[in-house]
């Protein structure tokens, strides 16, 4: 997919690859969020042996001049959901449509998991108080 303006100039093209580092970009600076999940495989990018697409942790729809997006990611435990996920939204509709133009629909952020810290050293025993 992608998109293409024209105007008296010439003609833009933007890559789907683009659009989605642009929302890796914004999503990945705010607070909450920890790392991105792959999106799982369609069909028809399954079919597609050796795209990227499938590796994405961004999928992307058009409709006419407007856009859907749908981000994977991880989150740090502790953080309310519902809050990083409005941030997320507001953060990468309004990047997206600053540096593309184009009107972005809806941001549906899709939470795959939580990524908990890890715990020590596996090879000191645990201590319990009595």
């Amino acid at each position: 997919m992608e998109i293409t303006k024209s105007n008296e100039k010439g003609n833009i093209i933007i890559s789907e690859e683009a659009i989605s580092s642009i929302a890796i970009n914004a999503a990945k600076d705010v607070d909450g969020v920890s790392s991105f999940s792959n999106r799982p495989a369609d069909v028809v990018n399954t079919i597609k042996k050796g795209s990227l697409k499938v590796m994405s942790p961004v999928r992307i729809s058009q409709d006419g001049d407007k856009l859907d997006i749908s981000i994977y990611i991880n989150i740090l435990p502790n953080k309310k959901i519902r809050t990083v996920c409005e941030n997320i939204q507001n953060t990468v509709r309004e990047a997206i449509e600053n540096m593309t133009g184009n009107a972005v629909c809806k941001v549906n952020v899709v939470i795959a998991g939580i990524d908990f810290p890890e715990s020590g050293d596996s090879t000191e025993p645990f201590t319990t108080e009595k």
